[in-house]
């Protein structure tokens, strides 16, 4: 019982987390969008479905990052600004990973 509490918990913090930091920013657009440099909702749902269809594939991917990057915006970003796409890119990669191996694991028991 004590194990499912802090796992409810876990999950409150992180929904919090994502209201507290703009997440849900742009959930209601029917296209998908990038405000303040912040990836939204729907762009994030979009690259899930890419994520889970790399994971789910039989094949060794070797660019995560440059599969799920939009790479008519970077190629006119500054340095700077290419650097911190990437690293928000990788952020959520690994997340959108963990969703996926978390909804695998779901479904399996």
């Amino acid at each position: 019982m004590e194990k499912c509490g802090s796992e409810l918990r876990n999950l409150a913090r992180s929904a919090k987390n994502r209201m507290k930091h703009g997440y849900w920013h742009g959930a209601t657009d029917l296209a998908p969008v990038a405000q303040e440099g912040r990836i939204g909702y729907a762009l994030e749902e979009e690259m899930y479905a890419k994520v889970r269809a790399m994971l789910s594939a039989d094949e060794c991917v070797i660019d995560p990052i440059g599969r799920l990057m939009d790479h008519e915006a970077y190629r006119d970003m500054s340095p700077t600004a290419k650097m911190r796409y990437v690293l928000e890119l990788s952020k959520i990669y690994v997340r959108l990973k963990e969703r996926y191996y978390r909804e695998k694991r779901r479904k399996g028991e």
